[in-house]
Parts: structure tokens; C-alpha cells; sequence
């Protein structure tokens, strides 16, 4: 169904996987900005934001997603019928799944119950996911973990929070190092498998 999905948004002269979109703003940077917004406020900012669906909810004339970025963070997108249009509401409704990367551009506001939002006056799809993503709301499997280490990143905050902190690390040192004077190399392999090699045993 992904894939049929995929193939129409093409046939419709849409990009699954655009090369550009005309973003403005990053959700952590709308977080850090607005965060304290009041319930049911508006802002009259206009900005243009893409993120990964990680809850969906149609329901008639107005839909929400939330939109996740790569550190966690998240916005929710509302679409409208007002704002985008009936044909616009029924191609998202059809064509956006969980998983999808998608751009909204739109007004920053607070929703009735708080939540930070951009009611969009457009959307556009970003990236179109052939497969679903696992259940957000129970814990991966030790083997999913160490097999799909992408699943991973998107579900767990502690794999998000530790792979952050280990490139700050290794960024710390390698500027370190070079402020030294050490010149970083990479040297060959000794032999073309990794790890020991040992003879057979007879």
C-alpha cells in the first residue's frame, strides 16, 4: 500500500523525495522559541518545517500529526480544511502515513489544550516511508535494537541522548588533539576480514 501510495504522489507530477523544500525553521528551534506559549495563542509567525509523523489523527475537517525531528523533538502539524483546501485534506488523509517525512508551512500557534502547532497552509510530502515504523509506545527488542539501530534512534530517547553525547565526545578530542598539533591518519588494514583469523581445527 506504501509503495502504491508512493507511485501516485509520481503520477500526480509530486516528488516522493524532493531535493529542496523551503524550510525555515528546525522543530528545536520553534520549541526553544515558543515553548511557553499560551493555550489557544497565535503568533501571525509564518514558518516552513519538516519532520518525521510519529502520531496521526484524521478525524473530518481537521487533522494532526506529530512531527518529529532527529533529536526528539516535536510539533504539532494541523490540517485544516480553512486553511489547505478540501482536495489538499483528502491527499493527506490518502497519502500520509506513519513514518513519512513531511513539510508544513504554516503559522506557529498554541492549540486549545496547549500543544505548540503550525496550522498549516500547506503541506508537501518529504519523504515517503516504504515500511512502517515498530510500536512507539512499547520497548524494541534486544535484537531489533542491534539489527535495525535506525528503529532504534527514532523510538528511544536513551539511544538518541547517547549517540549525541558520544560525537560531542569524539568532537571534543579530535579538536583537542588538532589544537595539539596531532595530525589524524588512518591507517590500512592488515588483512581483509576483521577480527583474528584462526586455522581450522582438524
Amino acid at each position: 500500500m506504501r509503495l502504491a501510495k508512493r507511485e501516485r504522489l509520481i503520477a500526480e507530477g509530486a516528488e516522493a523525495y524532493p531535493v529542496r523544500l523551503p524550510i525555515t525553521a528546525t522543530i528545536p528551534e520553534l520549541r526553544e522559541r515558543f515553548g511557553e506559549l499560551e493555550a489557544d495563542a497565535t503568533t501571525g509567525v509564518e514558518v516552513g518545517v519538516a519532520g518525521r509523523v510519529v502520531h496521526l489523527r484524521n478525524t473530518g475537517k481537521l487533522c494532526f500529526a506529530a512531527l518529529q525531528s532527529g533529536d526528539g523533538s516535536r510539533i504539532q502539524a494541523m490540517v485544516s480544511l480553512a486553511e489547505v483546501g478540501e482536495e489538499s485534506l483528502q491527499r493527506w488523509k490518502e497519502l500520509v502515513d506513519l513514518g513519512d517525512h513531511v513539510f508544513v508551512a504554516g503559522e506557529v500557534i498554541s492549540s486549545r489544550r496547549g500543544e505548540l502547532s503550525i496550522l498549516a497552509r500547506e503541506w508537501r510530502m518529504a519523504s515517503k516511508a516504504v515500511l512502517p515504523l515498530p510500536n512507539l509506545h512499547s520497548e524494541l527488542s534486544e535484537e531489533t535494537r542491534v539489527r535495525q539501530r535506525y528503529l532504534d534512534l527514532i523510538a528511544r530517547e536513551q539511544a538518541r541522548a547517547t549517540v549525541l553525547a558520544r560525537a560531542k565526545t569524539v568532537a571534543s578530542l579530535r579538536a583537542t588533539f588538532a589544537s595539539h598539533g596531532f595530525v589524524e591518519v588512518e591507517t590500512p588494514m592488515l588483512q581483509t576480514m576483521h577480527g583474528e583469523q584462526r586455522p581450522a581445527r582438524s
